[in-house]
């Protein structure tokens, strides 16, 4: 019986099927067959001794399906914690199940109770069994928690529980990759600088003192200053003459600025 489950284990697992090797620590008249069986990797040996062969393979299927059922336990916790706090992968989860264990994927039948606020609730058809999730705010939601009953009722089987949870923690890193990156962008939206409300700003007319800096209104936009240019290697006088010019175009710029500025309050006239 122990031979055969841990069979079935490896077949839904799809991993190699389990390797005996069984050897006699007695006589052959006095014989003492110990066993040691290989699965997935890991090497059981049974701390006992049988006088058949047969015998000392099944007690040693035992101790390797017994410490599977531990492994599995052991990785049952965490993985429910996860699919009891998101389950927004667990329709996905149960239709990758499916498609590995060769079965018809879910059926989902989502019905709308009456009354406010909105209530749904989801039934599904997984292998010839009838499962109900529990009441959510709206279809897509009574979906995923209907296939999270599914997944939850797969979990302690011994051959489709490893499959299941393998699916479960590739999801599980893919759903915290996703929260890592959405986290990203918000620290970086957050970090960008807001720049100051300019109320006023002032613009100086080269040429002119201090006091007749020009105070400009928010709803004035300037124009456009030209940007410094870059001088490589030259004689003084090359960069004095672009100094001018540039101071030139600066003035003139400005000036057009002005004009285009309403006149609120005519300017005091000097008397002869």
């Amino acid at each position: 019986m122990y031979k055969n489950r841990l069979q079935e284990y490896a077949q839904r697992s799809a991993i190699q099927l389990p390797m005996y090797k069984t050897v006699n620590e007695g006589s052959q008249h006095a014989p003492k067959f110990r066993s040691t069986v290989v699965v997935d990797g890991q090497i059981y040996t049974s701390s006992n001794t049988f006088l058949q062969r047969k015998i000392a393979e099944q007690d040693v299927s035992k101790l390797a399906l017994e410490h599977i059922s531990k492994k599995i336990k052991d990785e049952i916790c965490p993985l429910t914690t996860l699919i009891c706090e998101n389950t927004v992968f667990c329709k996905s989860i149960l239709n990758e199940f499916a498609v590995k264990m060769n079965l018809q994927k879910p059926i989902y039948n989502t019905v709308q109770r009456e009354g406010l606020p909105p209530v749904f609730i989801s039934s599904l058809v997984f292998n010839g069994v009838c499962y109900n999730g529990e009441p959510g705010r709206n279809k897509k939601e009574a979906e995923q928690l209907a296939a999270r009953v599914v997944i939850l009722s797969h979990l302690g089987e011994s051959g489709s529980g490893i499959i299941l949870s393998e699916i479960i923690k590739s999801k599980g890193k893919l759903y915290a990759a996703l929260h890592k990156v959405k986290d990203r962008s918000h620290a970086n939206i957050s970090a960008v600088p807001q720049g100051p409300s300019i109320r006023a700003m002032e613009v100086a007319i080269p040429g002119a003192s201090s006091s007749q800096a020009v105070n400009l209104q928010s709803g004035f936009v300037p124009v456009d200053l030209p940007e410094p240019l870059i001088v490589g290697p030259s004689s003084s006088k090359k960069r004095q003459k672009n100094q001018e010019e540039a101071d030139k175009k600066l003035q003139y710029d400005t000036q057009l600025s002005l004009a285009a500025l309403p006149m609120t309050q005519a300017p005091p006239s000097s008397l002869a």
